[in-house]
């Protein structure tokens, strides 16, 4: 039942996202979990699982174990504290869950936008023109989750502007704003990240999960883009696991690079998101970076650093808040590694790893 309710609202929410309403109806996911759930209810002579939208989230805003009351297909507690509905969206969480086999990495390599890229990169003449190619439109994706004329952004980046069938690119990768997201002829767009805010009974909701992305969209402050027809957004998967996390990747090399440190972001088409050298040429480290809430699902779906282990220093790293709101995250992970006999992994927070590499 909880899995038929994450594909559920996942498939919701893509139509919110196409179509910035429900107007025309809900989608087959939706209505057969409805009745299923109506079934349920009679049978047992209860009322414990939702039979409409608004019930469903209201529910999926709390942690899970709030509203489930059986989470024996969850042994390891990946989900038991997860919420469905984070920030008026599906969360990454409710993604991973909907996902063929829960297993959201797989799908992200498989989706055409992806293929797309890595075909473009791959037909570049040398290996260096590969990664420029790669690692541009990954910087253009974090930075412009949101573009008002397409064409003059892409055009504006000299690595990209020479790309072909970058047209294509675009269309895999972005989607057109619905009107209905516009207030007064204007997108408000979170402070942060740059997405769209979600407005709901009381205020603005983000998809960020910076807390401080929260807390400005709480009080209701926002930047605005006025509003045009063709407009384009980021489509929602990579959004969730492109775009947010990747501010981390982002504020890490900044750091890195204002520290004296020689950075090169997602070599070799992404083997690993950050590898860097020290200022007197000593020390070389490889990251990864990871925006999983459960310790035990990363400890799970991590497939180590490859190669970079043989001759860098390898760490994994998760944003601040993630480590405030589990403060034994890193110790449950790295527990969770040896027990299964995976090679061990160092967890470190973004400011941790700043600390520790600047400090010294």
């Amino acid at each position: 039942m909880v899995r038929r309710y994450a594909r559920a609202l996942v498939d919701v929410q893509q139509v919110v996202d196409d179509m910035g309403s429900l107007k025309a109806g809900l989608p087959a996911t939706a209505r057969r979990i409805f009745d299923l759930a109506a079934a349920l209810n009679f049978s047992s002579q209860t009322t414990c699982w939702p039979t409409d939208i608004a019930g469903l989230v209201q529910a999926a805003r709390k942690p899970l174990f709030e509203w489930v009351s059986d989470l024996s297909w969850d042994p390891d507690g990946d989900f038991t504290v997860a919420r469905f509905v984070e920030g008026g969206s599906v969360s990454p969480e409710c993604v991973r869950l909907a996902a063929p086999g829960g297993d959201v990495d797989t799908e992200m390599a498989e989706n055409a936008g992806y293929l797309k890229l890595r075909a473009i990169c791959e037909s570049l003449g040398s290996p260096a023109e590969r990664d420029a190619a790669y690692v541009a439109w990954r910087r253009f994706v974090i930075l412009r989750p949101v573009l008002s004329n397409w064409t003059a952004d892409v055009y504006a980046d000299s690595v990209l502007a020479t790309l072909d069938s970058i047209d294509a690119l675009v269309e895999l990768f972005y989607q057109p704003v619905p009107e209905a997201f516009a207030r007064s002829g204007k997108l408000r767009l979170c402070t942060v990240s740059g997405t769209i805010l979600r407005l709901n009974g009381t205020g603005y909701e983000t998809e960020c999960r910076e807390p401080t992305a929260v807390q400005a969209a709480r009080r209701g402050e926002f930047t605005e883009m006025p509003f045009r027809p063709n407009m384009l957004q980021l489509r929602r998967s990579f959004r969730m696991f492109w775009c947010l996390p990747g501010r981390t990747e982002l504020e890490l090399e900044q750091r890195l690079v204002h520290a004296g440190w020689t950075c090169r972001m997602w070599p070799e088409l992404d083997r690993v998101d950050l590898t860097a050298t020290s200022p007197d040429g000593r020390r070389r480290i490889a990251v990864d970076v990871k925006d999983y809430l459960s310790p035990v699902r990363l400890a799970a779906r991590f497939a180590g650093f490859k190669e970079y282990a043989r001759d860098h220093q390898c760490f994994l790293v998760v944003p601040d808040y993630v480590l405030d709101a589990s403060p034994l995250y890193s110790h449950r992970f790295e527990a969770l590694r040896a027990s299964k006999s995976q090679s061990p992994v160092s967890v470190r927070t973004l400011s941790g790893l700043i600390d520790e590499l600047v400090g010294q």
